[in-house]
């Protein structure tokens, strides 16, 4: 029973492979918002978009906290003014003055969306087919975007430094360093794909890595274009950013150069 049970799992998934959250994000619009699962006793965040590093390691909290919150699942449930004063400990000193309200909802799977601002019953349906991993690229939507004089540039960031140095610097041991790298990645690869960059244009790897393309109508110098990234990047991860570690591959005319370079480990 044990085998056939998982194969009617892996049926249903095949069959409705559900929503990438980076594709959930842009779908709706949303700027800082969470999806927190449940191991052992707590929930953790394991995707995320508006979220800094200080903030994963906040939002750790126990199952009864979240009992509290959003008992029952299905419902959406709104904190403002002094109620939201319940759910700011999970967010880091940098975005409490960000949240003027907040929602919650709790999906079938017992999976936790945590939102700023308010959310509406479509936002909550697609919330119960999420599923926990990326959105699949099509490369070939880039192809319009290429034309005779644009420049495309090939990049390969490597996080893995900046995250265990952050991680050390915490000093917290609510989240294994796994778990809080997952996330931390999660959140990079999303702020690539839904503020910075073009969503067909970037690839997660498991090593701590993203890889993206970046389409421009002229030439930047590559200490510009890297200098820009740490500074954005610093929102996140404060002055660890300046750790990360970011390698120019050259460039590309075609598309089929473009699936070569993301798609290679």
């Amino acid at each position: 029973m044990g085998l056939l049970s998982r194969a009617n799992t892996l049926d249903e998934i095949k069959s409705n492979p559900g929503l990438a959250f980076s594709d959930f994000i842009n779908k709706h619009s949303l700027k800082i918002c969470a999806l927190l699962e449940k191991n052992n006793n707590s929930y953790f965040v394991t995707n995320s978009i508006g979220f800094d590093a200080a903030s994963l390691f906040s939002a750790v909290a126990t199952s009864d906290f979240w009992d509290g919150i959003c008992g029952k699942s299905g419902n959406i449930y709104f904190f403002k003014d002094s109620e939201r004063t319940k759910l700011l400990q999970l967010f880091s000193f940098q975005l409490k003055d960000k949240l003027s309200e907040l929602s919650v909802y709790k999906n079938s799977a017992s999976q936790i969306l945590l939102c700023a601002g308010t959310i509406n019953q479509e936002i909550a349906a697609d919330f119960e087919n999420i599923r926990n991993h990326s959105h699949q690229n099509d490369i070939y939507k880039l192809n319009p975007l290429i034309k005779e004089n644009s420049v495309v540039l090939l990049l390969k960031l490597d996080f893995s430094q900046a995250i265990k140095g952050f991680y050390s610097s915490e000093k917290n041991d609510q989240i294994s360093f796994d778990l809080f790298q997952k996330a931390l990645m999660n959140e990079l690869f999303n702020r690539f794909c839904c503020y910075y960059n073009l969503t067909d244009a970037v690839t997660l790897l498991d090593s701590g890595i993203i890889k993206t393309v970046f389409i421009t109508n002229k030439e930047y110098s590559t200490e510009l274009v890297s200098r820009h990234i740490i500074l954005n990047l610093k929102e996140v991860l404060n002055t660890y950013a300046e750790k990360i570690q970011i390698f120019f591959s050259g460039s590309a005319d075609t598309c089929d150069k473009i699936k070569s370079f993301l798609q290679a480990e």
